[in-house]
């Protein structure tokens, strides 16, 4: 008798990883370890190799870029490719949801762009997509988020809160000072 023929099954398990699989996983990577160089690199790989982006790569991407703002080495180089790649996303009618806005939220605000923030925030729903308070916590307009949460029937928790009381102290406003501290105290059932 002949021992089975395992040679296809052999060429089949070193077969190397089509381009799009390798992207998605190197990324998939990237995100984990959340480094934006490699990131770029990829996301550059892909784009020059015609590599088609879905909704999960961009926001991989966005996600990364977010979360190197802190490092004031990267900061520039992750606003400006962020941006960059959410006019791409969109370039590609590629909808946002909320993990996407809050993203670019992020940067904007981290570029010193508040306005943007909110605008972005705001323009979620001809998306069709639901804020979450997270959502909210980048735009720089404290006093219109709140405004607007209120109208998504949104109610502020403990760290929105603590934020806005923040912002009222810092522009002396003494009346929301007062409102925020009742609004937290409420929150804590006391």
């Amino acid at each position: 008798m002949n021992p089975p023929n395992h040679s296809n099954y052999n060429k089949k398990k070193h077969k190397s990883p089509n381009p799009a699989s390798k992207f998605r996983s190197d990324l998939d990577e990237c995100t984990k370890n959340k480094d934006l160089t490699a990131a770029i690199s990829l996301y550059e790989f892909a784009l020059a190799h015609k590599i088609p982006l879905s909704h999960h790569h961009f926001n991989s991407l966005l996600y990364i870029c977010s979360n190197s703002l802190a490092d004031p080495i990267s900061k520039h180089a992750a606003i400006e490719q962020g941006l960059r790649i959410f006019s791409h996303m969109l370039a590609n009618n590629t909808n946002p949801n909320e993990a996407t806005i809050t993203a670019v939220a992020r940067l904007a605000v981290a570029k010193g762009d508040g306005d943007k923030a909110f605008e972005l925030v705001k323009g979620m729903r001809k998306y069709n997509v639901l804020p979450k308070l997270r959502t909210y916590s980048p735009a720089e307009k404290a006093y219109l988020v709140e405004e607007e949460m209120l109208k998504t029937r949104l109610r502020a928790e403990e760290a929105e809160l603590a934020a806005l009381l923040r912002v009222s102290i810092e522009c002396g406003r003494r009346d929301k000072v007062y409102e925020y501290l009742h609004k937290i105290s409420a929150v804590w059932g006391a």
